[in-house]
């Protein structure tokens, strides 16, 4: 049997100016990826969640799946 976890990552708004000069960044997911992995689970991809009007990606969730 299979586990499945998700974990929600959300993105932290960047940079500086109008429009494009913001940007939307990820920083701790790589560090979720990694601590996920030391602890036995499989990283599988992500789903995005939250979406603005724009196309930019605001929120993720993170697929792990764990052998029992």
């Amino acid at each position: 049997m299979k586990q499945v976890e998700f974990e929600h990552v959300q993105a932290d708004l960047t940079g500086y100016g109008f429009g494009k000069g913001l940007r939307n960044e990820f920083v701790n997911a790589e560090g979720t990826v990694r601590k996920r992995i030391e602890a036995g689970w499989d990283y599988q991809g992500y789903l995005p969640l939250t979406t603005r009007g724009t196309g930019e990606i605001e929120e993720i969730s993170l697929v792990f799946v764990k052998e029992d």
